[in-house]
């Protein structure tokens, strides 16, 4: 399938979209100022992103939950960080890995990752966002899936929702989320690398 320019926090590819449900967010401070950069600018996506917690996955995967994954030698193809990096996060047809938790506010709209199917000729890797509502209850929502059209090739994903997701709405709220990575059971392989949250600020 052809790439195709699009306008900031829309899908750059038809990966398989699921509807987004909404959950009760946690009202606190503002979420911190973090370095940004134009990581999928070779993409047309010219949106200002920040790594998420250890999301490049070059120092290990401190305060990641693997199950069924393992960090791996061998970056991502488009090399969206940096050049100079060498690994990833490999995922088995069972595997399922939960990231640290992040701070979300409203200005942080979506956020997007590269992936690819390594083994299997059918499977999707479902993504997730988890978090915990005002009254205490963890809740685990699908954003969207990856289905891997072509086995072995690194692709960007389209954008997933996030603060809308959360249902935030005010600048004065914010909430902590983590990101789950699911792999559907009995499907292929997965190779993940390079998460991005979008922080921009509406004015």
């Amino acid at each position: 399938m052809a790439w195709m320019p699009t306008v900031r926090r829309t899908a750059l590819i038809a990966l398989t979209g699921i509807a987004t449900l909404t959950v009760a967010s946690t009202a606190q401070a503002g979420c911190a100022v973090t370095p940004t950069k134009k990581a999928f600018a070779a993409f047309g996506d010219y949106a200002d992103y920040t790594l998420a917690p250890g999301a490049n996955f070059e120092s290990g995967s401190s305060g990641w939950s693997l199950g069924g994954a393992s960090i791996v030698a061998g970056n991502e193809s488009f090399f969206v960080g940096s050049k100079s990096d060498s690994k990833s996060l490999a995922i088995s047809a069972t595997g399922r890995v939960v990231s640290p938790s992040f701070c979300v506010g409203i200005e942080h709209p979506n956020f997007r990752l590269v992936a690819r199917r390594t083994t299997g000729t059918w499977g999707v890797l479902y993504v997730k966002l988890r978090s915990t509502d005002s009254g205490g209850r963890v809740n685990e929502t699908v954003v969207g899936s990856i289905n891997g059209t072509a086995l072995g090739k690194w692709t960007v994903s389209q954008s997933y929702g996030l603060s809308s997701v959360l249902a935030l709405w005010s600048k004065t709220q914010s909430t902590t989320a983590q990101i789950v990575l699911d792999a559907e059971k009995s499907g292929g392989n997965w190779q993940v690398d390079d998460i991005y949250i979008d922080p921009y600020r509406r004015s």
